[in-house]
């Protein structure tokens, strides 16, 4: 099976189809929209075969049975899908908005949390410690994913642990980890902006108003709105001029 194709191949499928149906009405067209259609078609059949697409089902059916508190199907369903592929972007979309279901969270996680030994990778244990940390249980998120070898974080993880470690007011540690993923350049996408922040807000917990600003400074260059960016630093060219 294959594990993944490149994200233009969508792009393509969907031209694909728009081409072949718009040739339907253009009778000079319609050999190139045949051909477009079957061409479509057999990347639509290679893309829904991937790795990648059947852990996005299987995530979105675990997503599912926490709404409608299951929470042994959801952990089997996360378990099917980490065997397939570690689809963390998938995950954040599908998991992140879970604040309301608490409850079937935090059972999902204990199952994660309990089993962990069974099925150790640090995906795993990334999902889990997401799992928990919606749930409220900042020291079992915690405890998953400080484990993890530092080369395998992701900058996912990172921006896991920094939350973690900011709401346990642990500002030193958040800096430390959040650090590995400080990028040398303004952020690029929203994984950056949230490393970049987490650091510029860290240091303002720690009183380094300097180092917070240069931080908060590379965030609100590339999106103003983040983290209301502006308002924070506004707050802080305010505070400076009047000491």
């Amino acid at each position: 099976m294959i594990k993944r194709i490149p994200k233009i191949f969508i792009s393509f499928i969907i031209l694909g189809y728009i081409f072949a149906f718009f040739s339907l009405f253009d009778p000079t067209k319609r050999l190139f929209g045949l051909i477009s259609f079957v061409i479509a078609a057999i990347l639509h059949i290679v893309f829904i075969t991937t790795n990648e697409y059947q852990s996005s089902r299987h995530l979105a059916l675990a997503s599912k049975y926490i709404e409608k508190n299951i929470p042994e199907k959801s952990y089997e369903e996360i378990l099917k899908s980490a065997k397939l592929y570690e689809n963390e972007e998938e995950l954040y979309k599908l998991f992140y908005n879970k604040t309301k279901y608490k409850d079937t969270v935090k059972k999902v996680a204990n199952i994660i949390y309990e089993n962990i030994n069974e099925h150790d990778t640090p995906y795993l244990r990334f999902i889990g410690s997401m799992l928990e940390y919606i749930a409220g249980d900042l020291e079992k998120a915690k405890r998953l994913l400080i484990v993890i070898e530092e080369e395998k974080l992701t900058i996912k993880m990172v921006r896991l642990l920094g939350s973690i470690f900011y709401e346990s007011k642990d500002f030193d540690k958040a800096i430390e980890y959040l650090s590995l993923y400080d990028p040398p350049y303004a952020p690029m996408n929203e994984d950056e902006l949230a490393v970049v922040y987490g650091l510029g807000i860290s240091y303002l917990q720690k009183g380094d108003r300097k180092k917070a600003q240069e931080y908060l400074e590379r965030v609100e260059l590339r999106n103003p709105k983040f983290g209301n960016v502006s308002q924070i630093l506004k707050s802080l060219e305010s505070d400076s001029k009047e000491s």
